[in-house]
């Protein structure tokens, strides 16, 4: 799969969607005025790569901040790659945020709650 690498702007994040080593990053604030088209192109890339999945994959999320919206899309991003239930197959999810950030790691910490993932809290 080739990498696709979206530049990040004042309303969304840098994201990096590499197949090809089973390694997804979102980094940045995330509050685009259309949350769906802006993720339909790295969800339709997750979907396509779930498929085929490398032996270990690596989702990382370093957020500034995140809206509402843009909470779904993790909650759809996390999903996809968790629910690939092949043998053989692992999913790492790392969570970065800030030591003084409460918010961001308290959303992480809600997230893995409610999705029954494993999430590794990295402090940058």
């Amino acid at each position: 799969m080739q990498t696709i690498v979206i530049p990040p702007t004042n309303e969304t994040p840098e994201i990096v969607l590499n197949g090809a080593n089973g390694t997804f990053s979102f980094a940045g604030k995330s509050f685009p005025e259309n949350v769906n088209e802006f993720y339909n192109e790295s969800i339709q890339y997750i979907e396509t790569y779930t498929k085929q999945p490398r032996d270990k994959t690596i989702l990382e999320f370093r957020w500034l901040y995140f809206n509402t919206a843009t909470s779904k899309i993790i909650v759809k991003i996390i999903m996809l790659l968790k629910n690939m239930n092949m043998p053989g197959k692992t999913l790492e999810i790392k969570w970065y945020c800030s030591p003084d950030d409460d918010l961001i790691l308290e959303k992480g910490n809600e997230f893995s709650e409610l999705l029954g993932a494993d999430f590794s809290v990295e402090y940058l």
